[in-house]
């Protein structure tokens, strides 16, 4: 370590006016999601079916009235709604006037809600009851159930399919009256041939909405925790006319005001991805009174389901949450860690999961329980409430004996329950040994804090010992990778690898290799669960998760691969922000498949454990993460890959740290500033563009550490702070002598001989000049000059000539 204070005065103005700088006021407001009231109309109808008169009512984009009449015998009448992203709540209907036909005395209004259109509908096909010809407009189907007025019909499948419009709906079977449809058929298709429409309105998940309209009010209905688009039937004979439709939020609904942390860049994509992570850590958030089974406020694994406390999606949302909304998000951070520790087992086991499958604990996996310990020690990390987890230590600490009681003869984790993506795994499995040592990882750090040194030897020991059974059980020496099993040597999976990576547990001289096994293998969009391909999949079918892609990225990002890590967050997260995907909901997902997208209804578009991203934009690219609890000591480690800017906040105890940093990368030239909050410090720790490039402070105050690879690294306190690096100059070059030298008679001897050098008229007298540099600094090694110092000046200087 070089440590030196920085008393010269400032870089000039004229110096600071050549680098690249960032946008005073980028309005990052904008790109918040969240709606701007709890009373949430939809934006758009999506279509109609049936007699449904100015339906644009119910949008804003007409006045008046939107009306729905159905005639005895006629189709429904219905009207599909798009608020446009994720919404959760209790949906409404204000009906003004409501006419039922004789000789019923109510009106049925049926309300469907799902997160994608495409779930929307089910039952949509059927097949052909009779051959057609070409140039039928008519065909007879099994049902008509598909089928509206107005909607396509697609006879047959594949390179053979046509669509057509429909124009009438008749009945069913091969002596129906079929469906009508303009224009007719090119094409011949045998019985039996399969025909699509929309289909009928279902909800995704869960049940359907059924108001009896009786008199003029709002009616509202059951909670419906996460859906973005939803259907409105009138179902029996009668008019009903509607003034308003929408649902009353029931997620935390965060307009700008709330938001204690930001982040903006010149990506526009990411700038979207860091949004829509937050956002997804909102809608998942439960306040008082929504949820039956709890009486604080909590966070859910998904909007629509599970509506459950997972402790694996709270290890992701909390974080997230804590640094896009601050202190707003500790009530639902401590809820959900409460009514954990609250369910604790004897043995000292914390349950999975609360609130699946009743009110109390489920014990699902124990890499879960795990996770349950390690999102308290997590919440500390972030807020310094030393109250808070001082009086949940004891609990932690037996959390952690459990664990021990896993161990092997071999000292690795045996349990032979499921993991993460829903598969029981037997053996002595790598993924969930990891899952201890992490544990062992942050015990080690909060006893540090509020423990006692013999608890945190205990822990260093026993996870030097797990690392090591690990790596002697575990790793594949001639493939070079982390093994799933010990009875599975030839089956190398993400989690493991990318983990053992983050953690610490892989030899840093095996990283690089495992990092590019996977890169070379990933698709399209994401990195699988397994390889060799075919991957192993989930029962759902799915091979690529978002959980251990965002391991992944923190792997890459551990290992200051910053572009491989921005290539993977794009190809999974970049179609979830693109409005055209057909899945589009502000929100991150649960799953998906090779082609990025969902596959199922089932399956959560709001989704915790899909929200890393966001904790990564933040702690990685603009680098900004907390060492000690609460921010008392921070790190500013940018990693700026491809970007051109980028400037964020983070909520910390004492205030918000901002970080503001931009690059020429053409020029090799980087400008950053820190603005940190009264009481705290940290490193702020430069990028250089190659080893050549030279730092300086722009501001007083900051205190040479040392360079570390390609960043030099400052110390600085309570205050503002901007530094530069760009190539080495002459001029550079002197200003960093000043820094290093101690003796001032030094300092002039050897700015003497770079002004020398910078003015010869000859490459000689350069060299001369340089050489004499050169001397004087090894002569002053170990006096005026630390030996690290010495050895900066003089590869500097070489560059020089």
């Amino acid at each position: 370590m070089i440590a030196l204070a920085v008393a010269a005065s400032p870089t000039p103005a004229n110096a600071a006016d050549e680098l690249p700088t960032w946008p005073a006021n980028p309005d990052w407001q904008s790109l918040v999601p969240g709606p701007a009231s709890d009373d949430v109309p939809p934006v758009d109808i999506v279509r109609t079916h049936g007699s449904v008169t100015n339906p644009g009512a119910l949008t804003g984009e007409s006045a008046g009235s939107t009306v729905l009449t159905v005639t005895p015998g006629g189709p429904s009448a219905i009207v599909v709604l798009d608020f446009g992203k994720e919404v959760g709540g209790t949906p409404y209907v204000a009906v003004s006037a409501s006419t039922p036909t004789a000789p019923t005395t109510s009106n049925t209004l049926r309300v469907s809600t799902s997160e994608a259109l495409t779930f929307l509908n089910t039952n949509k096909t059927t097949t052909l009851s009779s051959t057609t010809s070409v140039g039928d407009t008519n065909v007879k189907v099994g049902s008509v159930a598909p089928f509206y007025v107005g909607s396509p019909i697609t006879i047959d499948t594949g390179t053979g399919s046509e669509t057509r419009t429909v124009t009438a709906v008749g009945t069913a079977g091969t002596a129906g009256t079929g469906i009508t449809f303009s224009p007719g058929l090119t094409s011949a298709h045998a019985a039996g041939t399969t025909v699509t429409g929309i289909g009928t309105y279902a909800n995704d998940n869960g049940s359907q909405i059924n108001f009896s309209i009786t008199t003029p009010q709002t009616y509202t209905g059951g909670l419906r925790g996460g859906f973005r688009f939803a259907s409105i039937a009138l179902t029996t004979p009668g008019t009903v006319t509607l003034t308003a439709a929408g649902v009353n939020f029931k997620a935390y609904r965060a307009s700008p005001d709330k938001y204690q942390g930001y982040f903006i860049s010149s990506d526009d994509q990411l700038n979207k991805i860091w949004y829509a992570g937050a956002y997804t850590a909102q809608m998942d958030m439960v306040p008082t009174g929504v949820a039956s089974c709890f009486n604080v406020p909590v966070i859910f694994d998904g909007a629509k389901r599970d509506r459950a406390i997972w402790s694996g999606d709270l290890m992701i949302t909390n974080p997230v949450a804590m640094l896009s909304i601050g202190s707003n998000s500790v009530p639902y951070i401590k809820g959900s860690i409460d009514s954990i520790i609250n369910l604790q087992a004897a043995n000292g086991r914390l349950t999975s999961a609360v609130g699946f499958r009743g009110c109390g604990a489920f014990d699902y996996a124990v890499t879960y329980s795990a996770y349950s310990a390690i999102i308290a020690t997590q919440y500390y990390r972030y807020t310094g409430d030393t109250a808070y987890i001082t009086a949940l230590l004891p609990k932690l600490e037996a959390a952690t004996a459990y664990h021990a009681t896993r161990l092997d003869a071999n000292g690795l984790v045996v349990t032979n329950d499921n993991d993460y993506w829903q598969t029981r795994q037997n053996g002595e499995v790598t993924e969930y040994s990891l899952a201890y040592y992490e544990l062992l990882q942050d015990m080690i750090w909060l006893e540090h804090q509020v423990g006692t040194p013999q608890k945190a030897a205990e822990y260093t020991e026993k996870a030097a010992a797990l690392k090591e059974a690990i790596n002697s059980r575990l790793w594949n020496a001639s493939a070079g990778l982390y093994q799933h099993t010990d009875t599975r040597p030839n089956v190398f999976p993400l989690d493991a690898n990318m983990n053992a990576i983050r953690l610490g547990v892989a030899p840093t001289d095996k990283v690089q290799s495992i990092l590019t096994y996977f890169k070379d293998r990933w698709q399209a969009h994401g990195s699988e669960i397994s390889q060799p391909s075919p991957s192993m999949a989930d029962p759902g079918g799915h091979t690529i998760e978002p959980l251990n892609n965002t391991w992944e990225m923190m792997a890459r990002f551990h290992s200051d691969d910053a572009a491989g890590a921005l290539d993977l967050l794009r190809r999974m997260w970049g179609v979830q922000v693109d409005p055209n995907s057909g899945f589009y909901t502000g929100t991150f997902w649960e799953f998906v498949n090779s082609e990025g997208l969902p596959t199922r209804g089932f399956d959560s578009l709001a989704h915790a454990w899909g929200a890393g991203p966001t904790q990564l934009l933040t702690e990685s690219v603009l680098g900004a993460t907390s060492v000690d609890p609460g921010y008392a000591t921070w790190q500013v480690k940018p990693q700026p890959s491809d970007l051109g800017w980028a400037q964020g906040q983070v909520p910390t105890a004492s205030g918000p740290l901002t970080v503001k940093w931009a690059q020429n990368t053409g020029a090799g030239k980087f400008h950053m500033e820190v603005v940190s909050p009264a009481g705290t410090g940290g490193e702020v720790w430069v990028p250089l563009a190659s080893a050549t490039s030279v730092s300086v402070p722009l501001t007083p105050g900051a205190t040479f550490v040392q360079r570390a690879g390609n960043y030099d690294v400052y110390r600085v306190g309570a205050g503002t702070f901007q530094f530069s690096s760009q190539p080495v100059t002459f001029q550079s070059l002197q200003q960093l002598v000043t820094y290093f030298s101690t003796d001032p008679n030094v300092t002039e001897g050897l700015n003497d001989k770079l002004q020398a050098a910078a003015a010869a008229k000859s490459a000689v007298v350069r060299g001369n000049q340089l050489n004499a540099f050169a001397n004087q600094v090894k002569a002053q090694t170990g006096k005026a000059l630390t030996p690290d110092k010495a050895q900066i000046l003089l590869m500097l200087a070489t560059a020089l000539r």
